[in-house]
């Protein structure tokens, strides 16, 4: 049967709309990388993707990665190998941020739908008006050469993401480190950490009686910024809340995310005393970070 000129526009149609969603997501990455890094370790499988690499460096190869491929499946070109990175990389931003989100079945829903396009791509590929089409030469080339195995392309593209992300996990803490310089003045020091888990209260405390400002490390201010499942431990009447005593004894300041005290539902006003609420607690490292503070992740 015959494809008529409607059906083969239908294809086109399918690859183009498709594709522009990938193109836009990969911009999100590169460009507001805090509100998805933000959203990333916040979410409650997190922890499925973070253990490879820290979350922003996930976040821009990810960001990387949907725009390569969104702009290959728009232009037809190796579009089989397109849709396959995109769904290499879709499938893991579906399990550890759509799955179990607190923005309901919705958006888990449509990332399925776009799985099932990007397996039609890898089995059709784009057939028509398509850059693949002006390079393969009509059926001359497809004779002498083997179609190459989507389970081939799956490695080459699975240890090419592998050495990248080495690479950056290797240059990134080292790079961080060097940029948060002491006073220039006093020789003093500004540090901040940030937690995640409840019993990191513990921690945080303990290291505040630790670096005091007659310590080797010249403490000026120490900052504890609560993010994620932590900010439970801030609400009154947690076990958690003489560790917080403690840490104020020491001189730590403490601060909580308000996008998480939204995710767990948690009331501001039933936290402790002397609690600052900031409302995206990464943003806030961000900015301690261009300030010269040394920061550190529990």
């Amino acid at each position: 049967m015959e494809t008529t000129p409607l059906q083969k526009l239908s294809f086109l149609a399918l690859r183009v709309l498709g594709s522009l969603i990938f193109i836009n997501a990969g911009l999100n990455h590169l460009f507001s990388t805090a509100g998805a890094t933000a959203r990333l370790k916040e979410a409650d499988l997190s922890y499925l993707a973070i253990w490879i690499a820290p979350a922003e460096i996930l976040i821009i190869l990810s960001g990387i990665g949907l725009l390569l491929g969104g702009f290959m499946l728009l232009a037809g070109f190796r579009t089989k190998l397109a849709a396959l990175l995109l769904l290499l990389i879709l499938i893991p931003i579906t399990l550890t941020i759509q799955v179990a989100s607190a923005a309901g079945t919705g958006p888990l829903f449509k990332n399925i739908a776009l799985i099932g396009m990007l397996f039609f791509f890898i089995v059709n590929g784009a057939r028509y008006y398509a850059l693949d089409q002006v390079f393969d030469f009509k059926n001359k080339l497809r004779l002498k050469r083997k179609p190459v195995r989507a389970g081939a392309m799956a490695a080459i593209l699975t240890a090419g993401l592998l050495t990248l992300l080495s690479a950056c996990t290797a240059s990134g803490p080292a790079a961080q480190t060097a940029a948060a310089p002491a006073s220039a003045d006093t020789g003093k020091k500004n540090y901040a950490v940030l937690i995640s888990q409840p019993n990191h209260l513990k921690a945080a405390a303990n290291t505040a009686e630790a670096i005091t400002p007659a310590s080797q490390y010249k403490r000026e201010n120490f900052v504890v910024m609560a993010c994620a499942k932590s900010v439970e431990g801030f609400v009154k009447g947690h076990a958690m809340a003489a560790e917080i005593t403690k840490g104020k004894a020491a001189g730590a300041t403490y601060k909580v995310c308000g996008m998480s005290l939204q995710q767990f539902q948690i009331d501001p006003a039933t936290l402790v005393e002397g609690v600052e609420i900031i409302p995206n607690g990464l943003t806030y490292m961000f900015d301690l970070q261009q300030q010269g503070y040394v920061t550190v992740e529990l």
